[in-house]
């Protein structure tokens, strides 16, 4: 088929993944939308925490049980490979999508009156955007098969509660059936399908940069930062190299610093990480401070309530709340591969970080972990690990040039 470039759109994806750029697409099908399938206004299902992100199940077009991303950054859903066979989608129309970086254009299609369905939640004529390649590739990242993304378009429905604590997602029809008492009420400003709340970062220097941030369940970080902004940003005296996510184009480079304090509301983080890349929107018109975004890191530290059609967001400590933010102390950052997800291949390596200086190098494979055959592990398990404060020594078998080598690896702060 010939892929004929009838539209083209901006896509963003960071932070491990995410922050897909918004668009509207228009649908010859008509347009239902979303209901609990009860008579009790609410429905109430679980869900999975990898990497900070919110995976949750969806059934499509009554016969495809599919894991997608509940994500406020992006307004259409998408579908990340529509080159699996077991797809029971009609394209309509192919479009074009731009990616950041080198890559140019990319394939994707445009599929309406789709059904998709959640526990106990039915969506009808909906429209997705197909990529035609996997070009996310979100498996690998995450260590499990993650088929797509969902945001404005399931959230503009309802008044979402997500518990990071229960893993519990509640789901209601208007605030009214919502106990809110012990939450903090929060204004947001929903603008292309997207989320953003005032907030500040105070620095080390004695400044304070405030401004309108995103706020996007479907990134892993606490926090992104834009430094080239006029908003008086300026990256800490001590940084890390680090991938700050990954776009169409593939990785994302930037640098990984702290801030002082953060401040959302009432509620002030200490001593925060924080991505810095020139890597977001321009700032527009209607937001027109923007300076950042906030991510999974930090969300998960609350239960959260959105409530699109009132603009207003909810919040409320949970245990989590005064947990220090740590980062990856081993230098290793990893991807899954294999058919079961569980070859895991070393794709960058911080320099001087423990593993640089025990010798570790891009492309190898880990094979056990003290004594744990990498088979019998998932991703998200590695990733625990290697941001601990165990105090003993790691011992890792590689696999390197069709031989095992064994590495002592004593972890340790890196930032």
């Amino acid at each position: 088929m010939t892929h004929r470039p009838v539209q083209s759109f901006n896509v963003h994806l960071f932070c491990l993944l995410l922050f897909l750029g918004t668009f509207t697409l228009r649908s010859n099908a008509q347009f239902i939308g979303y209901r609990i399938d009860n008579q009790e206004s609410r429905a109430v299902f679980s869900f999975q925490v990898i990497n900070n992100l919110v995976v949750i199940p969806v059934l499509m077009n009554d016969s495809v049980e599919m894991k997608f991303i509940l994500d406020t950054g992006v307004r259409t859903t998408i579908l990340t490979d529509g080159n699996n066979n077991h797809l029971d989608v009609a394209y309509n129309r192919p479009v074009k999508i731009s990616g950041l970086g080198d890559s140019g254009e990319i394939d994707a299609f445009v599929a309406s009156n789709v059904k998709l369905q959640l526990p106990g939640i039915t969506g009808r004529g909906q429209t997705l955007i197909v990529l035609d390649e996997d070009y996310l590739n979100l498996q690998s990242h995450l260590g499990q098969e993650v088929h797509g993304i969902i945001g404005y378009d399931f959230f503009n429905h309802f008044v979402v509660k997500i518990d990071y604590i229960t893993r519990k997602i509640s789901v209601y029809t208007s605030i009214e059936e919502v106990k809110t008492d012990k939450f903090t009420k929060v204004p947001i400003l929903i603008h292309g399908g997207r989320p953003y709340v005032e907030a500040s970062a105070n620095q080390f220097d004695g400044s304070v940069a405030s401004g309108t941030f995103l706020i996007d369940t479907g990134a892993s970080h606490s926090l992104l930062l834009d430094p080239s902004a006029d908003q008086g940003i300026r990256l800490p005296e001590k940084t890390l190299p680090t991938v700050v996510g990954w776009g169409l184009s593939g990785q994302i480079n930037g640098k990984l610093g702290r801030l002082k304090s953060f401040t959302i509301h009432s509620f002030t983080f200490k001593n925060p990480l924080a991505s810095f890349g020139d890597c977001m929107q321009p700032a527009s018109k209607t937001v027109p401070n923007r300076i950042g975004s906030i991510g999974g890191e930090l969300l998960s530290r609350f239960s959260v309530i959105f409530d699109y059609k009132s603009q207003v967001m909810y919040l409320k400590k949970n245990y989590q709340f005064k947990r220090g933010f740590e980062h990856n102390r081993s230098g290793i950052d990893l991807i899954a591969d294999g058919e079961s997800l569980r070859t895991f291949k070393v794709f960058h390596v911080t320099a001087n970080s423990p593993a640089a200086l025990a010798g570790i190098k891009e492309g190898d494979i880990i094979v056990a972990v003290d004594g744990k055959g990498a088979g019998q592990m998932e991703l998200e398990e590695l990733h625990g690990l290697f941001r601990s404060d165990t105090s003993h020594p790691i011992v890792l078998i590689i696999l390197r040039d069709k031989k095992y080598l064994s590495f002592n690896l004593r972890l340790k702060r890196l930032i």
